[in-house]
């Protein structure tokens, strides 16, 4: 009986790990299969241009596609000339069955070409602020709602950086890129940057809120 019961137990533990195992092995699938559609969702966006704060009754008289070529010829009448700006489509994001919205819906422009978005967007970083018939709009890439998310993930660990003068930017479409100790570093996600930081204690005393970080005291910069 004892010898049963032994097989018994051996047999239920075998059968617990198998099925963690499994659910592990399911859960990771479904991250991947996650995160490679999140990343052709963001492939398709690539050539967009998001524009937000323009209101819905311009419409009456112009065309979306009017309206952006308007707000390039007023804040970057050089590169008007320069580019054949060609658009692919234009439309308002689809809105909630609202009667009063207080905020516009957002435009999506698509150009035929990713360097022709690239090159409004590096404008648009120089130029800090956009406006439209002198009001302010904000002009931006266009990404899906978990890249946004991901990209606003990295806004306080951003902040730091900038501050310390790391001269931060954020890669497409949501790497972080910095400079330290003259070298150009760049990551993914924060496990990443964190794993990094073990070995530049004067970093990770500086991000160690950020990344909810323990540092050890004899590794703490003086």
């Amino acid at each position: 009986n004892n010898r049963l019961e032994k097989v018994e137990e051996r047999t239920s533990e075998v059968k617990d790990k198998s099925l963690k195992l499994t659910q592990w092995k399911t859960k990771k699938k479904e991250q991947k299969n996650e995160q490679r559609l999140q990343e052709i969702w963001d492939y398709v966006k690539w050539p967009n241009l998001r524009i937000i704060g323009v209101p819905e009754e311009e419409e009456k008289s112009k065309s979306l596609e009017n309206i952006f070529e308007g707000i390039i010829e007023e804040n970057f009448p050089g590169l008007a000339r320069d580019l054949d700006i060609q658009i692919q489509e234009a439309q308002r994001t689809p809105g909630k069955f609202i009667t009063k919205r207080s905020l516009p819906r957002h435009i999506v422009i698509r150009l035929s070409k990713v360097k022709m978005k690239e090159r409004i967007l590096r404008a648009v970083r120089q130029k800090h602020q956009v406006t439209y018939k002198g009001k302010p709009i904000r002009l931006t890439a266009d990404f899906s709602a978990e890249t946004l998310q991901a990209r606003r993930d990295w806004g306080p660990i951003f902040s730091l950086l900038k501050q310390n003068n790391y001269q931060p930017r954020i890669l497409y479409p949501v790497k972080l890129s910095f400079i330290n100790e003259g070298k150009i570093q760049s990551f993914s996600d924060k496990q990443m940057l964190r794993e990094f930081t073990t070995t530049k204690p004067a970093l990770q005393e500086l991000l160690k809120g950020a990344l909810n970080l323990e540092t050890n005291p004899q590794n703490t910069p003086k």
